[in-house]
This record gives structure tokens, sequence and C-alpha cells, in this order.
């Protein structure tokens, strides 16, 4: 099954902040989930979360491409059985802050797009928070 996210998130803070957000571990444990991630391309990375009778309770992930403070993208793979999806983030400056573009397309069972399609929103969410609780 086809998956195709696409969010466009405006946030009132300079790209460098959203960026930073994006690409250091710590920011990353905080909006999206505890992980190894280390901003250089090439390198494999786990992102962790609850486990489920739904999901095993981590992503396998790597940085395929990388262009800061503007661009990111990973693979995600969710289970071993399923092929890895891609994410792209993408950042510009706008007036008053920064608007972010999350792109996550592949294929997909059913379930894990649903699970996708609302989790990604939420996540976004958090990262706003995340922001404003830094000024």
């Amino acid at each position: 099954m086809k998956l195709e996210i696409l969010l466009v998130e405006d946030y009132v803070h300079p790209i460098g902040k959203v960026w930073a957000a994006l690409t250091d571990p710590a920011a990353l444990a905080e909006w999206l989930m505890v992980n190894d991630f280390e901003p250089q391309v090439g390198k494999r990375f786990t992102l962790r979360g609850e486990r489920s009778a739904e999901w095993r309770g981590w992503m396998d992930c790597a940085l395929l491409e990388m262009e800061p403070p503007r661009r990111m993208v990973w693979s995600w793979q969710s289970s071993e059985s399923s092929d890895p999806t891609r994410v792209e983030f993408r950042l510009e400056p706008i007036e008053g802050g920064t608007r972010l573009t999350l792109m996550h397309t592949g294929d997909t069972d059913p379930g894990a797009r649903g699970r996708l399609s609302s989790g990604w929103p939420v996540k976004l969410g958090n990262l706003g928070s995340l922001l404003a609780k830094t000024d």
C-alpha cells in the first residue's frame, strides 16, 4: 500500500533553531523518539518507542542525505518484513520563522500507514512545544 504523507508546519523560530531540533539527538528524543542519531550521511540509527501489539518498539533508520540547514532524508524501516520508506524534512525561512515540510513516502502495510498518518502530526506538535520551551 502506498504511503504518501505530506505535512507543512510553520514555526515562529529561526531556521537554525528548527534544524538543531531535527539533528540533535537529545532534542530528537524529546519530540520524536529516543535514538542514537548522529548527523552524518550514511550513518545508521535506531529510534525507540513503546512496544505494542502492532509495533515491535523501534525503527531502523539511516541518514541518506543532508543539506544543512535546509534538507535531510532518512530511510525508515518499521519491521523486519517491510521495505524501508523515506522521510524527508525540508526547511525554508519564512517571514517570522521557518516552514517545515515533512514527506514520508514508500510502500507499507495498512496498519503502519494508519499509525504514521496519525503519528506524524502529533510528533510535529511535540516539536513545536519543544521549540517554544527553549526560547
